[in-house]
């Protein structure tokens, strides 16, 4: 320790340490108006305290070594699943169930490098077969356990954004299967009307909001508003469809994301389908029940594969195929993207983009032909 006299006659009394964090010297002082044996032994002491709650402070941030992944997520997991739906922790335990295969619960969580990570998420895609949805699943879910291991200081890190993985190349036919042509979806929904009128309903519904399938169900009644003469859907819940029974289906009061709180303003045929729901239907009751019953997910997906059968249909059929279609069009109509995005509830979306790339420039090729006809 060592004193300097200030000019306003004090004394500050200064004390070294090393930092473990950096190897680096740093210091902390105290001031007294004497400098006297007494107060040399009180700004000792005072120092001394000072020092050694700055080094508890990281002491007790030192890595704990030999923690695994497994005692990580089982630590994590009832965290995690207070904060999000249900639905995301289903998607959560499927994820789950990925990272047990190909990472392992008995890995150090400390011993995981980014490095590592993706030679496990390319392998999946190009050795395993796996889809980019589900490897980003994991790689998500993955991100959010190894920063709770950063605050819980079972690793040093906070981890760092990876290396591009090399995510699999859509091809543009591909892409093209995600959403049906305007000569195809009559004939879709006219098959659907065959089997369930309803059913040709919601997802009519689904073309024309560009909703998703849970906010569709989740709609109610009172959730139609209009607003200076024009009617809009307010997106304000979804349907938690993750029970066995579909008795136990229930509304939650909040969408996948914020950017799926939003109001959709309605077509002329969306408001007829409207109309025609809310006959004989209190306020509070759903748009889309039928008999104060929801259909489960089962049979509106049996329905779209014995449509797609049927009609020998060579695109994806699901209940995402109306939500792609609806973007497809406005894409069509000359809509810009960041207002599609909007209107579907996704600030950040790789489908919606890569189907209204798909879309525009299909459509720019075939104007670009048409100047060969000067």
């Amino acid at each position: 320790m060592w004193v300097e006299k200030r000019a306003d006659d004090n004394y500050k009394f200064i004390e070294r340490y090393k930092d473990p964090l950096t190897g680096n010297l740093r210091k902390v002082s105290i001031f007294f108006e004497k400098n006297t044996n007494s107060t040399r032994k009180k700004a000792q002491m005072a120092l001394e305290k000072e020092i050694h709650q700055r080094l508890a402070k990281i002491q007790d941030g030192t890595i704990k070594e030999g923690i695994t992944l497994g005692q990580v997520i089982k630590e994590w997991e009832p965290i995690y699943k207070q904060q999000v739906r249900s639905t995301t922790w289903q998607s959560y335990l499927v994820a789950k169930k990925h990272i047990e295969k190909y990472i392992g619960n008995d890995v150090q969580v400390s011993k995981i490098t980014p490095k590592y990570l993706i030679h496990i998420y390319e392998d999946m895609l190009y050795k395993h077969g796996y889809n980019n949805p589900t490897v980003k699943s994991v790689e998500f879910k993955m991100n959010n356990i190894l920063r709770f291991a950063f605050r819980r200081d079972y690793i040093a890190n906070q981890p760092p954004k990876l290396l591009p993985v090399e995510w699999k190349k859509n091809k543009a036919n591909d892409v093209g299967k995600k959403f049906l042509d305007q000569d195809e979806l009559p004939y879709v929904l006219s098959e659907i009307e065959k089997l369930n009128p309803l059913y040709e309903q919601i997802f009519d519904w689904q073309y024309l909001t560009g909703m998703r399938i849970g906010e569709v169900l989740a709609l109610r009644v009172k959730d139609i508003k209009k607003k200076s003469g024009i009617y809009y859907a307010s997106v304000s819940g979804t349907l938690d469809y993750s029970a066995n029974k579909v008795s136990e289906y229930v509304r939650q009061p909040m969408p996948k994301n914020d950017s799926s709180f939003r109001d959709v303003k309605l077509s002329s045929d969306a408001l007829e389908i409207y109309k025609h729901r809310k006959k004989g239907k209190h306020k509070d009751d759903f748009l889309f029940q039928d008999n104060h019953q929801w259909f489960t997910f089962t049979r509106l997906n049996a329905s779209l594969r014995k449509v797609k059968h049927d009609l020998k249909l060579d695109k994806q059929l699901t209940t995402h195929t109306f939500r792609h279609t609806h973007v497809s069009k406005l894409a069509e109509l000359g809509m810009p993207l960041y207002i599609i995005q909007d209107r579907v509830g996704h600030k950040d979306a790789e489908t919606t983009r890569e189907v209204y790339l798909h879309v525009t420039q299909n459509a720019r090729k075939k104007y670009d032909d048409l100047l060969d006809k000067l």
